[in-house]
């Protein structure tokens, strides 16, 4: 604005002054304001993001204008932003040093995969509305999904009689350990494992670091073939779903060690042929008969017997089953000599071999003592 004022001196009498002003706009006033955000991340050792860390961030404002700014002030939806304002920012001027803020992730940031986060910066200039400037800081947040399992199993020995020992048809009980190892949230979560049926319904959701023992069991009966191996080895896998990415998988198994317990019986019973006065004469017979009986809790095989005074005929048994009893496949018949009937009784003693699942001997033996009446 600037106005201009008209004087002169008439001669004679007084002439008074005139005024006058010219308005003109000020075209090269030009304000102008721009920020620039940025964010560092502050996730540990690992560098990976968990929930409850933190990501750091500072404010660079600058004046792109020609006029001064005033009242110059930073708003971010998602963090509170300390310092400021600042009372008056010239022309040219950058300030990074007054507003900062820090976000701390939780996890539905994590599980996104990305923390976006967007500010605005105000400067109010001479004359004129407000001017503004927007900036956003992208953080990317690494899945690490993982989980673990741990399987447990118990084994029951009083399912089947006798207790204590491992039969066909005890029991072995499971339970089963997750554990999201990861940082993203697992759903979904099941487990499968090809030897048991397991019990339990998927779990929905298990948060990083959450842990679930109770959800799933299982039962396996043991088979004699199980017990004829003399341990029991079942794998079970864990699987959950991330928020992204394929499904992740841990995998456990559980021993079993079950006693073996490799017994057999033999009972040999002899029956005199000795005529109708019941006195032994040389080249009269003893005719034997033999019960082999499986008293282990595994499967033997390969079941012989050796007399060495009788030639024994049957057998061998391919494989007799824990409790089995056989008293036909063997059989022996002895002639008497007169030395036997001069010694006034004959004993003889035959013995059972069989060979248990691990392919050792298992053995017993058992005498028959014949009185020979002398006369």
């Amino acid at each position: 604005v600037n106005t201009a004022t008209a004087t002169g001196t008439p001669t004679g009498g007084t002439l008074n002054p005139v005024s006058d002003s010219e308005t003109i706009p000020s075209t090269g006033a030009i304000p102008g304001i721009n920020l620039v955000k940025s964010g560092t991340p502050h996730f540990g050792v690992d560098g990976i993001p968990q929930a409850g860390e933190t990501i750091t961030y500072a404010f660079s404002v600058t004046n792109t204008g020609n006029v001064t700014l005033t009242n110059v002030t930073i708003s971010d939806p998602q963090v509170t932003v300390i310092g400021g304002p600042l009372a008056s920012l010239a022309p040219g001027v950058t300030n990074n040093s007054t507003f900062t803020a820090t976000y701390t992730l939780t996890q539905a940031d994590i599980n996104t995969g990305t923390m976006t986060n967007v500010a605005t910066a105000y400067g109010t200039p001479p004359f004129g509305p407000v001017v503004s400037s927007t900036d956003g800081d992208t953080q990317p947040l690494p899945a690490a999904s993982s989980v673990a399992m741990a399987k447990t199993g118990v084994l029951n020995l009083n399912v089947v009689a006798p207790a204590g020992i491992a039969n066909a048809g005890d029991q072995i009980s499971y339970v089963f350990t997750v554990t999201n190892t990861g940082n993203t949230t697992l759903t979904n979560v099941t487990i499968s494992d090809p030897l048991v049926t397991v019990s339990g319904s998927p779990i929905p959701s298990l948060a990083p670091g959450a842990t679930n023992s109770t959800n799933f069991t299982a039962i396996y009966t043991l088979t004699q073939a199980d017990i004829n191996a003399g341990t029991f080895v079942n794998l079970a896998t864990a699987q959950g779903t991330p928020p992204s990415g394929p499904v992740v998988n841990g995998t456990d198994g559980d021993t079993q060690t079950l006693p073996k317990i490799a017994v057999i019986d033999l009972i040999k019973t002899g029956t005199p042929n000795f005529g109708i006065d019941g006195l032994a004469q040389a080249g009269e017979t003893i005719s034997y008969s033999f019960t082999v009986t499986n008293n282990s809790n595994v499967t033997l095989f390969n079941v012989t017997l050796n007399d060495p005074l009788v030639a024994v005929t049957g057998g061998p048994i391919a494989s007799m089953a824990p409790g089995a009893v056989d008293n036909t496949t063997f059989t022996a018949v002895y002639t008497l000599t007169q030395n036997d009937i001069n010694s006034g009784a004959f004993t003889n003693t035959a013995i059972v071999t069989g060979k248990d699942p691990q392919n050792q001997n298992v053995t017993d033996q058992d005498s028959h003592t014949q009185p020979l009446n002398q006369s």
